[in-house]
């Protein structure tokens, strides 16, 4: 999925280009330049400044060709990020890739762990059952909230740049660059957005075959975390490592502060004793040494 986002922010990169060829006219100015700065907003990271030659062109645009040139950036940016629209988004593939392989993991998962499972459970009847149907729309309607949510943010941000670029004087060749890196900015969200959705799907669909095989069969089912254990993960992510959850407990930390945002814990479908542990004590013992050999990265503020 990352290459596609690369190719579409490319294509829009190139369609950008030749848009502001065409309408971005008007001419040098021969006195000296101003330094000047423009500033951009990142959400809830340190605002950037970019510094530019204010004063050195003139441009031969009104209002209303400016709002129409606004206009046209916001079809681009939809026509490659919003591609196939509500009911054929180009991320749904994707999207429903994950949830498929979500389902196959944790039917094998279970398959291995409860004879009772293995014999009561088709791969072939969990991918054509009305509730998986039912979840896989539910992710779409999520996904598709989330590419046009990041389109209006890249035309807000690519907005402000262009209509500030123009009342200031910056020549059109800085105006591109800006421009060229506030969509960098947006595909690196975009990258985040995707790996979000993508694990997601994959979890939810672990949780829900998790869910169904305690209400269909009885069985005593959780959640066995297995943290990344990198020296960027998050303490509390590292804090779960070879615990068991129940499906609500699971999501619920996902719903909290950003905690689903670079994740790279596994979430194992497993089965429990009357006692609620893993019926394997050795490895309950295994996972409880990783968690406590755990060391953090010196000075480190990134995330897992």
């Amino acid at each position: 999925m990352y290459r596609d986002i690369e190719q579409r922010y490319y294509d829009i990169k190139v369609a950008l280009k030749q848009l502001f060829d065409i309408r971005l006219v008007g001419r040098e100015r021969a006195s000296n330049s101003m330094y000047g700065y423009i500033l951009t907003r990142n959400g809830n990271k340190p605002d950037t400044l970019y510094q530019v030659n204010a004063g050195t062109y003139v441009y031969d645009m009104t209002a209303e060709q400016l709002a129409d040139l606004l206009q046209a950036v916001q079809m681009i940016l939809d026509d490659r990020l919003l591609e196939g629209g509500s009911q054929n988004l180009w991320a749904f593939d994707y999207v429903a890739e994950e949830y498929q392989r979500g389902t196959l993991g944790a039917f094998t998962n279970l398959s291995v762990q409860s004879p009772i499972y293995a014999s009561q459970t088709t791969l072939q009847q969990l991918l054509s059952s009305p509730a998986y149907q039912n979840q896989v729309a539910s992710a779409f309607v999520s996904t598709y909230s989330d590419w046009q949510l990041e389109s209006d943010k890249a035309r807000g941000d690519l907005a402000n740049i262009i209509a500030d670029s123009i009342g200031r004087g910056v020549n059109p060749r800085e105006t591109a660059t800006i421009v060229s890196k506030r969509l960098d900015v947006s595909m690196s969200r975009a990258k985040t957005i995707a790996q979000t959705e993508q694990v997601g799907a994959l979890r939810t669909a672990q949780r829900s075959e998790t869910d169904w095989a305690k209400d269909r069969l009885g069985l005593n089912t959780a959640i066995l975390w297995l943290s990344a254990l990198k020296p960027t993960t998050r303490p509390w992510h590292r804090a779960r490592h070879g615990k068991t959850y129940t499906t609500e407990e699971v999501e619920e930390f996902y719903s909290q502060g950003g905690n689903s945002y670079n994740c790279f814990c596994a979430n194992v479908p497993c089965l429990l004793d009357d006692d609620g542990n893993l019926y394997n004590e050795g490895l309950s013992e295994n996972l409880a040494k990783e968690r406590e050999d755990w060391k953090p990265e010196e000075k480190s503020t990134g995330r897992k």
